[in-house]
């Protein structure tokens, strides 16, 4: 409702003695008059004359307003709610009342009513009650259609008003609004995925029907090439014949390949040739073979060796090695075995002859270690030798194993499984584990420890590598060179003999700084600067360089790169089985008090300087 209006504009007391005319009044009022008892009349609206006055009964003057009123109100206390019972209806009336002339005017002012509007909604309401129950929240229009028909007549109110004009107009409340707005959304939306469905499902279907006939033409290419292909040789040569018939226009590059293949194969054969001479010069040292039967032997294997390289079955002769007189190797009495490590099959002992002088031993290349031997491990102050002796020297061996972490994630597996093979064999054996300390660090962009050096108890955590991205030799080699020469300081401090650290390190990609490492790497493992930098046997498999790999090693003997066709999960078991075993291995001759260390590639892997 609006603001209040008041329907009676003057109230007043009959005058008894009055002087002069009487009041007049408005048209648009009308006069009445009531007794103490509430007894009211109306003169025809007129005000009474003075002498009337004198002797009336009435005591109180009404004026009251006759005119029409217009006036609006929204039903919100009461709201219309919808068949539903949830959801309602807002309603506005608009409506116009007045008092029903001199009757009405009595009648008011018998009702004491002054403002009209409270009545008035009051009846509106009355009159509107539980109509919405008929209607859904939907059909406002409906229900405005019905109100308006229960409202559309003149009422006249015992209070002497009379209400008529009356307009509704009825929208659903802010709630229901919002509902009804959902509703033709997600009906406008199921509208529009219906019409759209036709072209989709047209698209889908034109895009299969395209798919299948590309994969029909790519089968029957491939048919093509392979029945092209049925005839041609499926070797080195054959290959870039064939690569030249579908790349006429790189003619350099199939020479270039071709020329590639035969510095391989030439390079092959003269290593296996070297090495030919060198195991068939050891057999004639002791007496095994005659030095007359040298130069056939190697020729036999040498041409194996051709044949399977695929180059020509006739390689270079070798001149004849000088052998000594051959006889059965007998060590000098006061020779002893060094703490070696050895390439890929430990080397035998060479006699010495009258024109061969033993070596000179080496100086200590820092404080605190001396070598043994031209690959020696470092120890402490001094290496005891070992003569198979029953008493056991305290020796402890640094063992730090840094593994690529940006390997694919079948490839880690194989290196986990491995690391928890060592864990367990170690920490089963204590007798042999409490020589050797084991150290893990993951390499990826960065180097995070997941073993600190210890001794492998059944109460060691088992160190797990984290697959990570990024590949940096640097940060490895710094790591290694802060934790090492701690590690040295720590563990002789507890009266043992250190022997030289060993670092297996294992890559399977290229380092993301190029060459940026080596100079990370010339500190750690130069003896003048770092008094214990340690031996490095580096292994490549995947993307590894072998240049790189190679150059890590501290020694040509220790590196080793995975073949160039063998897949990097397949490298990473063989690398973990060559951890497990070369590690436990070395336990066990250090349990045993002998120093010595060697060395074998893991399966089917090669030095790194032959794979260049």
């Amino acid at each position: 409702m609006t603001e209040p209006v008041s329907l009676i504009v003057n109230r007043s007391p009959v005058p008894r003695m009055a002087v002069g005319p009487t009041k007049a009044t408005q048209p648009h009022l009308a006069v009445v008059y009531a007794t103490a008892a509430g007894e009211v009349e109306c003169f025809e609206g007129r005000p009474m004359t003075p002498s009337q006055q004198v002797f009336s009964k009435y005591r109180t003057r009404y004026e009251v307003d006759l005119r029409g009123y217009r006036r609006s109100a929204v039903l919100g206390r009461n709201p219309l709610v919808s068949r539903d019972g949830v959801h309602a209806f807002e309603v506005k009336v608009d409506f116009a009342f007045r008092v029903d002339g001199w009757d009405g005017a009595k009648a008011l002012v018998r009702s004491g009513i002054d403002n009209p509007l409270p009545l008035v909604h009051t009846y509106l309401t009355s009159l509107f009650h539980a109509a919405g129950q008929r209607f859904a929240i939907e059909d406002s229009f409906g229900l405005q259609h019905y109100l308006n028909q229960r409202c559309g007549q003149q009422v006249t109110l015992a209070e002497g008003l009379v209400v008529y004009g009356c307009q509704v107009s009825v929208q659903p409340d802010a709630k229901s609004k919002a509902y009804l707005e959902s509703l033709i959304e997600a009906g406008r939306r199921e509208t529009l995925g219906q019409a759209e469905h036709v072209p989709n499902m047209g698209d889908v279907l034109r895009e299969g029907q395209i798919a299948a006939k590309k994969q029909e033409q790519e089968m029957e290419a491939a048919a093509r090439q392979a029945e092209a292909l049925r005839h041609v040789a499926m070797d080195s040569e054959g290959l870039i014949r064939q690569y030249m018939n579908t790349h006429p226009e790189d003619a350099a590059g199939a020479f270039d390949m071709l020329r590639k293949l035969e510095e391989a194969r030439f390079a092959t054969a003269e290593l296996q040739n070297q090495r030919a001479l060198a195991l068939f010069q050891a057999m004639a040292d002791k007496n095994l073979v005659q030095a007359g039967d040298l130069e056939v032997m190697r020729q036999l294997l040498t041409d194996v060796v051709g044949r399977a390289t695929g180059g020509a079955t006739q390689l270079p002769s070798a001149g004849a090695p000088q052998l000594p007189g051959a006889r059965p190797w007998d060590a000098p009495a006061a020779q002893l075995p060094s703490a070696s490590i050895a390439g890929s099959a430990q080397t035998q002992p060479q006699p010495q002859t009258q024109a061969q002088a033993p070596p000179p031993r080496p100086a200590d290349q820092g404080p605190g270690f001396t070598v043994q031997g031209p690959g020696s491990t470092v120890v402490g102050d001094s290496l005891p030798p070992y003569a198979g002796r029953p008493a056991v020297p305290t020796y402890a061996a640094l063992i730090y194993l840094v593994l690529d972490e940006s390997l694919d994630r079948d490839s880690l597996q194989e290196l986990n499984r491995g690391l928890n093979d060592l864990h367990s064999a170690l920490s089963g054996a204590p007798e042999v584990a409490r020589s050797l300390r084991l150290s893990v660090l993951g390499m990826a962009a960065t180097a995070e420890p997941r073993l600190q050096l210890e001794t492998v108890t059944h109460g060691t955590r088992t160190p797990i590598l984290t697959g990570r991205p990024g590949l940096s030799y640097s940060s490895a080699f710094q790591l290694l060179k802060t934790v090492v020469g701690q590690d040295v300081a720590v563990v002789k401090a507890e009266g043992v003999q250190v022997l030289r650290p060993i670092v297996y390190f294992l890559t399977g990609g290229v380092p993301d700084e190029g060459n940026g490492w080596r100079e990370a790497h010339q500190r750690l493992t130069d003896i003048g600067g770092n008094p214990a930098a340690p031996n490095v046997i580096a292994l490549g498999l995947g993307r590894a360089d072998a240049f790189a790999v190679r150059a890590v090693a501290t020694r040509p003997e220790f590196g080793f790169m995975a073949p160039p066709n063998q897949d990097a999960v397949s490298a990473a078991h063989s690398c973990a089985g060559f951890l497990r075993d070369s590690i436990v291995g070395y336990a066990r001759r250090l349990a045993s008090g002998d120093p010595q260390f060697s060395v074998n590639p893991p399966d089917g892997f090669r030095r790194a300087e032959d794979a260049y």
